[in-house]
């Protein structure tokens, strides 16, 4: 099996005079508008500034694409909001089952394992500094949730709250909710 990615193409976009991103999409700004007022983006070629991130993101991913379609619909509405969604991924392996990923990190500073990569079930926590940036799953959906409000909350963990990520019988939920 192969993958191989793609860069999307905005030869279009640029002859339209629109700015271009760093990450090879159309610069988007948080409520996904282009360079050019009233003309909005969405899905892979959006790269939009992120205020989860707190930067450019571009996602080439179905569930992105979805959920930028409902914040230029928005915007488009006059409703001015920024696209604060956490971008999910996921992919199916076979018969041994689901990764699930929300995030993106794309650079971290520590890794937390939470489970075990031997039985098949675990999370790889991606944290920045002490910040949880990023969460990938396999056999361990429960933990999604919670990551996705560490990773808004952009609290740095103590030593304490980092332990309870590899903890596989620390509630998780408590954890994000007094962060959040």
């Amino acid at each position: 099996m192969i993958g191989a990615g793609v860069m999307p193409d905005v030869q279009l976009a640029q002859r339209a005079g629109l700015q271009l991103g760093e990450r090879g999409g159309v610069r988007c700004s948080a409520g996904l508008e282009t360079s050019a007022a009233g003309v909005f983006a969405a899905g892979d070629i959006c790269e939009y500034e992120s205020i989860v991130h707190g930067g450019a993101v571009r996602i080439e991913h179905w569930d992105v694409a979805f959920n930028h379609g409902k914040t230029a619909a928005l915007n488009m509405l006059g409703r001015d909001v920024a696209h604060g969604e956490v971008p999910y991924f996921y992919s199916v392996f076979a018969d041994w089952g689901e990764l699930e990923y929300v995030g993106p990190a794309y650079a971290w500073s520590e890794e937390i394992v939470r489970g075990s990569l031997a039985d098949g079930e675990f999370t790889n926590w991606y944290l920045q500094d002490g910040v949880v940036k990023a969460a990938l799953t396999f056999g361990r959906s429960q933990d999604l949730d919670p990551a996705r409000a560490l990773i808004v909350a952009g609290e740095v963990l103590d030593d304490a709250q980092r332990g309870a990520l590899a903890d596989v019988d620390a509630d998780l939920e408590a954890l994000s909710a007094r962060l959040s």
